[in-house]
């Protein structure tokens, strides 16, 4: 049995503690609020602190086997100094949607975490400890990002474990790991996720601009809207600072679809757009990437 601590406790935090509890591992953690430390208490995590605790969660960081952190991507960096001045030895990771950010401050630390980054293709529009469910991790794509610059310092012989560990931990959930560099991982981020979450606010916005479609009394729309448009529900302020943290490749994700916005919109002028094979095309893509023929 192993004792974990979670800093951040929301929908993947408190998703995650329940996945291992259910599988006999201790878990400590800590929220901003004590209404969610109350709740989770109830759901029976009991070593639960609020932020301002700081003997609390340096107590329970010095016992702890590994560190997972389930912050917006904004407050890491800052989480990473505090563990460093608790002396506290053994791996972190976090499961933040952006790396580069994170993986820099890591490395350029004067002292430095035993630090691995995750980031779990995992989560829903619904945030908060009262939506966490056991099992959201399982079957779900793990992005493991290393550092050659820690691997220096600390050495093959200790960071290559603390790799293997993390890997491991997320695998014991049933997730799908997956080795990436930091740096293409918030490009594919941009154009699997983050991008995504801005269409889905454009699809939204536009509607906008059509004459009366409020004052209908009931759903005017289709299910193709609702399924386009779900994540534009997420939470405003996470999504700011998930978007803003990897601002170079969603600006160049954003450029590529005003591209190809213009020439499918010239092509569609001049009666040339072939509707058809873009249609058969986008489905063999979407295919490649979600494997459905696995499913």
């Amino acid at each position: 049995m192993k004792y974990y601590f979670i800093w951040g406790m929301g929908l993947l935090g408190a998703s995650l503690a329940i996945d291992l509890k259910n599988k006999g591992h201790g878990v400590a953690g800590c929220v901003r609020s004590k209404k969610n430390a109350d709740y989770l208490k109830e759901q029976g995590i009991a070593d639960v602190f609020t932020v301002d605790d700081v003997d609390g969660i340096a107590s329970a960081l010095k016992r702890s086997d590994g560190v997972i952190i389930g912050t917006p991507v904004d407050k890491i960096p800052e989480i990473l100094d505090f563990l460093a001045n608790v002396q506290f030895s053994n791996w972190v990771t976090d499961m933040a949607s952006t790396k580069a950010e994170i993986m820099r401050h890591a490395i350029h630390r004067e002292k430095k975490l035993l630090f691995v980054g995750s980031h779990p293709m995992a989560g829903s529009d619904l945030a908060g400890p009262q939506n966490g469910r056991p099992n959201l991790f399982a079957g779900a794509t793990i992005y493991i990002t290393a550092a050659k610059e820690l691997e220096e310092e600390f050495g093959s012989e200790t960071y290559e474990p603390a790799v293997a560990e993390i890997t491991r931990f997320w695998s014991d959930l049933n997730a799908n790991t997956y080795m990436v560099d930091y740096a293409d991982h918030d490009k594919w981020a941009a154009y699997l996720s983050h991008g995504l979450h801005l269409v889905a606010c454009m699809v939204s916005h536009l509607l906008e601009d059509i004459p009366g479609v409020f004052k209908v009394p009931f759903n005017p729309a289709g299910g193709s809207f609702r399924d386009i448009t779900r994540v534009a529900g997420s939470n405003p302020a996470l999504w700011d600072g998930i978007i803003r943290s990897n601002s170079d490749e969603v600006k160049n994700y954003l450029q590529s679809l005003q591209n190809l916005v213009c020439q499918w919109n010239e092509k569609m002028q001049n009666n040339e757009l072939d509707i058809e094979n873009i249609f058969k095309d986008a489905a063999e893509i979407r295919n490649r990437i979600i494997k459905l023929n696995d499913e």
